[in-house]
């Protein structure tokens, strides 16, 4: 793991996040399976007030913006409907996870961190939609 990203993960568990990493392939085809175990969600959105939440990083990370996230166990919303860009389910690390088709609109290595993108993904699952 490279030292940017072993530093921001270190930040972010220094504020309270349970968070496992997994790599997978070697160089610069690495990519980290990020894991933040028991992640808060809105229940009032969800009916749920917890999930797993996975994010991908590559391993040339910060230079590789970030992209998409995934939950485990599934989120729909209260009213029963599959969020909007989340109908996909994808298998990693042993799990099913579902998938949130959500982009950052752009990512600068020198500003953008793993901490900046799960404040996105926070505020994607606090909206209704």
């Amino acid at each position: 793991m490279n030292g940017m990203l072993e530093q921001h993960i270190n930040e972010l568990k220094e504020q309270g996040h349970r968070i496992e990493i997994t790599p997978e392939g070697a160089g610069d085809q690495t990519r980290y399976f990020v894991v933040f175990r028991d992640h808060p969600v809105p229940a009032s959105i969800w009916g749920l007030d917890r999930v797993d939440l996975l994010l991908m990083v590559p391993g040339v990370y910060p230079n590789a913006k970030i992209d998409m996230f995934w939950v485990s166990p599934r989120l729909s919303l209260i009213a029963g409907s599959v969020p909007e860009g989340a109908g996909t389910d994808e298998s990693y690390l042993g799990r099913v996870w579902q998938r949130f088709s959500y982009h950052p609109t752009s990512w600068n290595p020198a500003v953008d961190s793993l901490g900046s993108f799960l404040e996105l993904v926070n505020y994607r699952l606090h909206t209704r939609h």
